[in-house]
């Protein structure tokens, strides 16, 4: 059956907000893996392969940055969730003040901190991270952890199935693209970078009302 216009505007619409925070966090990974020391603010299990790699060769440099990654990034969650269940978009005006305090931090360097503040600019993107991704989870997406979305896809693809295929593709792209402009935004204007981030938050933030009435 067709579709009114009006129901594909408020569908679009929706997307929105998911598309905006995978982009921004293509932005912040970016800048983590260049700029804050190699690890991934919100690929968990890439940065435990990593961590994994500094014990075993006994590292520290290796070790340093994934290990605070994780951590901060699972301080994220359990912030996300200890804190009161704010009304929308409460949660991301903390992830907001996060990223803006990464914001502050690279461009108080030139884009080029050294090896503590890195490791704390790295804590203050890993744990906005952390904290955007249960509110992914109640908006029933993924917009860090995008492994299984891509499983989903290929799976939708090859079965002949339609699932959520177009919105997996979209969120996947949404990611690429983000972390395609900052990359861009680190030869034109390095000092510029987390200002990406910032933007693409505030356009996920504007672009929905409310959050979901159940929240898993």
């Amino acid at each position: 059956m067709p579709v009114e216009p009006a129901g594909l505007a408020r569908r679009g619409g929706r997307r929105v907000t998911p598309l905006s925070l995978a982009a921004c966090a293509g932005a912040v990974d970016l800048i983590a893996i260049v700029g804050l020391g190699g690890a991934f603010a919100s690929v968990v299990t890439g940065n435990l392969v990593t961590v994994g790699l500094g014990i075993g060769s006994t590292s520290d440099h290796a070790f340093a940055a994934p290990a605070v990654a994780v951590g901060a990034y699972a301080a994220g969650v359990a912030l996300a969730l200890w804190v009161p269940r704010f009304r929308w978009p409460g949660h991301l005006l903390v992830e907001l003040a996060l990223l803006g305090a990464l914001t502050g931090g690279w461009i108080a360097t030139d884009g080029e901190p050294g090896r503590t503040n890195r490791l704390l600019l790295l804590a203050a993107g890993s744990l906005a991270m952390g904290l955007q991704s249960v509110v992914a989870r109640w908006l029933h997406e993924s917009t860090t952890y995008l492994t299984g979305t891509l499983t989903g896809a290929v799976h939708d693809l090859v079965t002949g199935k339609r699932g959520q295929r177009a919105a997996a593709v979209g969120q996947l792209a949404a990611l690429t693209a983000g972390a395609t402009v900052a990359a861009a935004l680190l030869v034109a204007a390095r000092w510029s970078v987390p200002l990406l981030a910032l933007f693409l938050l505030v356009v996920a933030m504007l672009g929905r009302s409310r959050l979901p009435v159940t929240r898993g």
